[in-house]
């Protein structure tokens, strides 16, 4: 076996160092190394095992074959736990110590099954192996050196100095690789806060219409939409009536890179079959009785943007063939036009249906379902969403009072806030919405204190509640306009509280029973409304 001269042997050593020097990254750090150690022992063949993060296995990070790298091969990671001691890898690593086998299909006391097997699978039979174990500064274990068809070294005190720097410098490169992985995760973090602390910016601005997700299960379903929002793909929104579906359609839009182009929505059942194909895609005139005059469809006008096609689950078969070739060939053509026109519009489909009941039905096209079902996103209902519940209350108050002029936000009492908690929204958040809005208009527009829910049903006791008929005024409160809405709810409530002290003999402890608010808020609104026996 021929040997390499002890000088190159030093003069390669001060190359390699420098080489080493210059990598940043582990993997072209391990193939340098693994290539140098190649050169200092003439080695044709090689492979570089390197620890991984966990400290469990060591990696085949670079293989060399005939010299060259390979990026598809059959060894696999060494795990530590299994390791033995009769495998020369696994005796070089439990050990410290070197594995030198001069002829490697000859016995040498060691099980070379496995070597022989991945040989095999690379067309290979080497005459010898080497197998070194590379330690840190701290003579821990860090990697293994394997070289096979090397030739014999006489100064091997240079191939040791060779091993202990590669050790050092697969140690660096861990850490390196490391903190970028580490730095990696924290700009993602840092982008993920940016984007939350955008939204809760936004949250805060009165015409804010985005969603609002303190819920787990919303967070996800936002943190799902990041992947596509600049991306040109479709997306197909599922969930129940009134989840918000057209709120996230919105976000979408207003997130991607079509935020400055129009946002279009349409309801697919909201108008007859024919009426909706000319609305989507237009029609020239004389196409049909009426057509006075040529028509631009939302495609065309969503051109660049966004089309919310809502309750796409109503769309009649017809149309739905013929929007089945728009998301294909993105091409539309108006009624009565015999000319196609190429459009770039994100769709954003949306429905509360179960697409493959329909499917099954023959009410629904399979092709068309499994073309919107490129990116599915289901929205949980409100009910199974209890943390938007509050946050959600107390934005539609302030969008409440912004239409309303007010000065100040009502704040919900706690029996309100409870009642909210309690109640399993079957209408989602535009129930909510809606309650919120009749909650504020019958408050006196400081605080909430009477939720009704359902159907007109009050789950904190109306303040009529123990009263008699006959002492009651009546409740119905006459046509006002905007102006003096807040005067006139102001007079229905001190009314109130003056009929119901009376009935109590003024004992105000009873009052505020009677009408479930706390003692010190009634104390407060006597005070504030002058209210004397």
């Amino acid at each position: 076996m021929p040997s390499v001269n002890s000088g190159e042997l030093n003069n390669l050593l001060l190359a390699i160092s420098q080489t080493l020097a210059d990598r940043t990254q582990l993997a072209s750090t391990m193939d340098a190394i693994l290539g140098a150690a190649r050169q200092l022992t003439q080695a044709r063949h090689g492979i570089m095992y390197v620890l991984d993060q966990t400290g469990q296995a060591l990696v085949p990070l670079s293989v060399h074959k005939h010299e060259q790298p390979l990026h598809e091969h059959p060894w696999v990671p060494l795990q530590l736990e299994l390791l033995k001691e009769n495998d020369p890898f696994g005796y070089a690593i439990t050990t410290g110590e070197i594995v030198l086998i001069n002829d490697l299909y000859a016995y040498s006391g060691y099980n070379c099954d496995a070597i022989y097997q991945n040989e095999t699978a690379m067309a290979l039979r080497s005459t010898n192996l080497l197998a070194w174990p590379l330690k840190d500064h701290q003579n821990l274990t860090v990697g293994l050196l394997v070289l096979f068809d090397l030739c014999l070294i006489e100064d091997e005190q240079s191939l040791s100095v060779f091993t202990k720097l590669a050790g050092t410098s697969i140690r660096q490169a861990i850490l390196l690789d490391t903190y970028h992985t580490s730095l990696r995760g924290l700009e993602a973090d840092n982008a993920a806060l940016n984007r939350e602390n955008k939204q809760l910016k936004a949250r805060k601005k009165a015409d804010y219409n985005g969603p609002i997700a303190e819920s787990d299960p919303m967070r996800q379903v936002l943190e799902r939409l990041q992947r596509i929002l600049a991306l040109p793909v479709d997306v197909l929104l599922r969930g129940e009536t009134g989840a918000g579906k057209e709120v996230i359609a919105r976000y979408i839009h207003d997130n991607s890179d079509r935020a400055k182009k129009p946002f279009i929505a349409q309801n697919c059942a909201a108008i007859p079959e024919q009426l909706l194909e000319s609305e989507l895609f237009g029609h020239k005139k004389g196409a049909f009785t009426g057509a006075d005059k040529d028509k631009k469809g939302l495609f065309e006008a969503a051109d660049g943007g966004t089309l919310f096609l809502d309750e796409i689950g109503d769309m009649p078969l017809l149309l739905q063939a013929k929007l089945l070739r728009v998301l294909q060939e993105r091409k539309i053509r108006a009624i009565g036009s015999s000319e196609e026109r190429s459009i770039d519009v994100r769709v954003v489909a949306a429905t509360h249906c179960n697409l493959k009941e329909k499917i099954q039905k023959n009410e629904f096209r399979a092709d068309l379902f499994y073309r919107l079902n490129v990116f599915p996103i289901t929205l949980p209902p409100l009910r199974e969403r209890p943390a938007d519940i509050l946050p959600l209350a107390e934005h539609f108050i302030t969008l409440t009072s912004q239409k309303l002029g007010l000065d100040s936000e009502p704040v919900i009492s706690k029996k309100a806030r409870q009642s909210l908690m309690d109640y399993p929204f079957p209408g989602n958040v535009r129930e909510l919405r809606n309650i919120i809005e009749r909650a504020v208009l019958l408050s006196d527009f400081e605080t909430v204190e009477s939720i009704e829910l359902g159907e007109g049903d009050t789950f904190i006791p109306d303040v009529q509640a123990d009263i008699p008929e006959d002492s009651v005024f009546d409740s119905t409160l006459p046509d006002v306009d905007m102006a003096s809405l807040k005067d006139s709810v102001t007079q229905y409530e001190r009314t109130v509280i003056m009929k119901t002290l009376e009935r109590f003999n003024w004992q105000t402890r009873k009052a505020a029973e009677s009408l479930a608010v706390p003692l010190s808020t009634l104390s407060h609104k006597i005070k504030k409304y002058e209210i004397m026996p």
